[in-house]
């Protein structure tokens, strides 16, 4: 049996003399609301950005079981290469059969999305199935979050916290930091370790990012959330220009001024080379260089918490599965997606396989994740921290605003060693300009 598309149908029913809402409504209710391909499937597309070797082991060893349990699904997946927000949107307008039915991206579209209208009721669906809502970690419920309400849902998270080299801790005889955020060191206990390690372990104490715009403001937001700061009200007024960012920055920048840092390389402050080749004995990253890590054999090292200096806090980051408005039919395949993606067996499978975390208290705490967290248990470090975690804003002006701070306070205050103040109001200023 032939089947047409969407587009295909209204043209023929309009031409037939139905008016076009009158069609689109004879289409849903016969059940044709999406693309169908042959033998009837309704198609349904997803871009990502999953790496390739995660990639090949989701669709090898992941999907075929929800294939299996929604026969009537045909899901189409779209490999962008690099995670670039406006490749989505560019797809979303020019529409057809390839339009994004679903999309992984991070949480900072999620403004632009509610705003024109493009995501379903997510929150009712996540209200209506309250043992997966009460299973995500509150934490990631927010990150999902704009205006009050949950618009996407975690794929997976991530967060950054201090790999630190244990060779060289020792031989500066620092204390090694408890793993548990609520027991960890403190800003004071860092600043000496990072003194004691650039005296006598013959390299710096940390790696400091340096000029990375959206790096270097996401790695601020965990640093001004231990001294109890947020980065961008939801209103969108800048948070760090009052006396947690200044103190967050005074203390951030005397680690500079004291000698007691290296400079990443410009423009790269994920890259971990730094720490790898003994530039430095500390840095801030995360567990996606899991595959990396677990090979490294150069230095004993681990990972730790941030310093606290008010409260435990983390960046968190990770990516989102958007789910688009474009008819009921997808839609109800999507969220089938949604449930699947949020079982103990795929997160488990598909976080040690990427070397993220998940995003539910049952997988995290599952017996065969807890088995992979002794085996590399320098991953308590990171996973220790996903409920303390900050979520980025999800304003529609959340990324110009890290860039705006990035150019306007930390280039400034950090790389030139500029007045604290003058730096953040200048910043706050590019940041309020912003708001619509």
């Amino acid at each position: 049996m032939m089947t047409i598309n969407r587009r295909e149908f209204l043209k023929r029913a309009t031409a037939l003399g139905l008016s076009a809402s009158s069609a689109a409504a004879l289409l849903e209710a016969c059940g044709g609301g999406g693309s169908t391909s042959a033998g009837g499937k309704v198609t349904v597309n997803l871009y990502h950005t999953i790496p390739t070797a995660t990639e090949t082991y989701w669709k090898q060893q992941l999907l075929p079981t929800f294939t299996k349990q929604n026969p009537g699904m045909n899901l189409v997946t779209y490999q962008l290469g690099v995670e670039n927000p406006s490749v989505i949107r560019t797809k979303i307008k020019a529409g057809g059969d390839t339009a994004p039915d679903m999309a992984w991206l991070e949480s900072g579209e999620t403004g632009v999305y509610v705003q024109a209208n493009l995501l379903p009721d997510v929150n009712g669906w996540l209200n209506s199935h309250s043992s997966i809502k009460q299973n995500i970690f509150p934490s990631l419920v927010k990150l999902s979050s704009y205006q009050g309400k949950v618009w996407s849902l975690p794929w997976m998270t991530n967060n950054t916290a201090m790999q630190i080299n244990l060779d060289a801790f020792q031989a500066a005889g620092v204390p090694i930091p408890s793993q548990d955020p609520t027991k960890t060191w403190t800003w004071d206990q860092f600043a000496q370790a990072c003194k004691l390690i650039s005296q006598k372990a013959g390299m710096k104490g940390f790696l400091m990012n340096n000029g990375g715009n959206g790096w270097d403001a996401w790695l601020f937001h965990a640093w001004l959330g231990t001294n109890g700061g947020t980065f961008l009200s939801d209103g969108g007024d800048p948070g760090f220009n009052n006396s947690a960012g200044a103190e967050t920055m005074t203390f951030l920048q005397s680690l500079v001024k004291d000698g007691y840092t290296a400079y990443s390389d410009p423009g790269k402050g994920y890259d971990p080379s730094g720490w790898y080749s003994g530039k430095a004995a500390i840095m801030a990253n995360g567990p996606w260089n899991f595959p990396d890590l677990v090979k490294f054999n150069k230095f004993k090292f681990t990972v730790v918490p941030y310093p606290v200096n008010k409260q435990p806090a983390t960046n968190t980051g990770g990516d989102q599965l958007f789910v688009f408005n474009n008819n009921q039919q997808k839609v109800a395949y999507e969220f089938k997606y949604a449930q699947y993606m949020l079982t103990d067996d795929f997160q488990v499978a598909f976080n040690i396989e990427s070397g993220n975390l998940p995003v539910t208290q049952s997988a995290t705490n599952s017996t065969a994740y807890q088995a992979h967290l002794k085996q590399y248990p320098f991953l308590y470090g990171w996973v220790n921290g996903v409920p303390y975690g900050v979520a980025r804003s999800s304003l529609p002006q959340s990324s110009d605003a890290q860039i705006a701070f990035g150019q306007k306070a930390w280039d400034p205050i950090i790389l030139q060693g500029a007045n604290i103040q003058q730096s953040l109001t200048s910043a706050a200023t590019a940041v309020t300009a912003l708001k619509p």
